[in-house]
């Protein structure tokens, strides 16, 4: 008889806007190759890193503590750490960065040269080369934790070969 695989703690991130055609939900299609869940429809997300519970990146956290958001979540601690992966899986998967910049306005990176800039950025995190609080300090950017609102706890059913306690969150899509 095999072990039981114990979820590991994730988070993900609905985000959503308004259209003139009605509202619009983000999904991505994983890869026909992937090890879980090929080619299924997703929203951006996935497992909780070390970096996501550095004191480090809890601070440049706005809006939200982790005695808070622990509380929301219905932890002793560490709650904070979900709305840091949430903000984290939603850049490196999708390219969508819910932060604040200087002037606390979220970060629109609807402009050509800031795309790309951020492109780069996204690169580099997902080969491993920089670490996410290195580009939010380097663009003076604090992560945008009071426009995430918690709304869900799934875990990933019995049975497969990877599991999930996931925490789901919902927040408007910055331009």
């Amino acid at each position: 008889m095999s072990a039981e695989i114990v979820p590991l703690p994730a988070a993900t991130v609905t985000l959503v806007r308004d259209s003139a055609r009605g509202l619009e939900v983000l999904m991505m299609q994983r890869n026909l190759k992937s090890g879980f869940v090929p080619g299924a429809h997703i929203f951006p997300g996935g497992a909780l890193d070390a970096e996501d519970e550095a004191p480090e990146l809890q601070a440049l956290c706005t809006g939200m503590t982790d005695e808070i958001a622990s509380r929301v979540l219905g932890v002793e601690r560490g709650g904070l750490a979900y709305w840091a992966a949430a903000i984290r899986e939603s850049f490196e998967e999708a390219g969508v960065l819910v932060a604040y910049d200087s002037n606390k306005s979220v970060i629109a990176l609807d402009q050509p040269a800031l795309a790309d800039r951020f492109r780069g950025h996204r690169h580099v995190l997902n080969a491993g080369e920089r670490g996410f609080i290195e580009i939010m300090r380097e663009e003076g950017l604090t992560l945008a934790a009071d426009q995430l609102v918690y709304f869900s706890h799934w875990i990933t059913a019995p049975g497969r070969p990877r599991r999930f306690s996931a925490r789901f969150f919902v927040a408007h899509a910055p331009e």
